[in-house]
């Protein structure tokens, strides 16, 4: 009797760290790698990232924000992060121009890119050129920012590029 009631304690203990285990491992959730942008503060520095963009062939995602703008905190922490958004983002050239403290080499460069709110999005096709078409000014959700990444001007097929260079 004593022998049954230890086997059937153990098989209780087995199936409770089963489960345990199970829905640890069910729940858990893998931590979404960082995503890395390289910050540019001149347009020197600007052209330089370009060029080698450009040279790599990749698109290239400029974020221009400041660190008291909400919707520039929004967009880095909720909108960067998405699991639907990293792959798209991670066929970019990223950078950041950080302009908060409002220097001069800030406001050139704001100028220059003809930034007038925050946060805006720039973007460069693989080739180096702007495409201020799809530029974005303000908080976009992870699904909208996802859509918009896909689009075929930023990602042009070769007939569709020979297509835009015939008009």
């Amino acid at each position: 009797m004593a022998n049954i009631k230890i086997k059937y304690a153990l098989v209780i203990l087995i199936i409770t760290i089963i489960t345990i285990v199970s829905g640890y491992l069910l729940n858990s959730k893998p931590t979404p790698v960082a995503l890395t942008f390289t910050a540019v503060n001149s347009i020197s520095e600007l052209k330089l990232a370009l060029k080698i963009a450009a040279q790599q062939q990749r698109p290239v995602l400029l974020d221009v924000y400041a660190e008291w703008c909400s919707p520039c905190i929004a967009l880095t922490q909720q909108t960067f992060p998405a699991a639907n958004v990293i792959p798209q983002l991670n066929k970019f050239t990223r950078l950041k121009a950080n302009v908060t403290a409002n220097t001069n080499a800030d406001i050139v460069l704001m100028h220059h890119l003809n930034v007038i709110g925050f946060p805006s999005l720039l973007f460069w096709d693989t080739q180096g050129n702007p495409l201020p078409q799809v530029r974005i000014s303000g908080f976009i959700n992870a699904d909208d920012f996802n859509r918009h990444l896909q689009q075929a001007i930023i990602f042009p097929t070769p007939s569709s590029a020979s297509q835009n260079h015939a008009q």
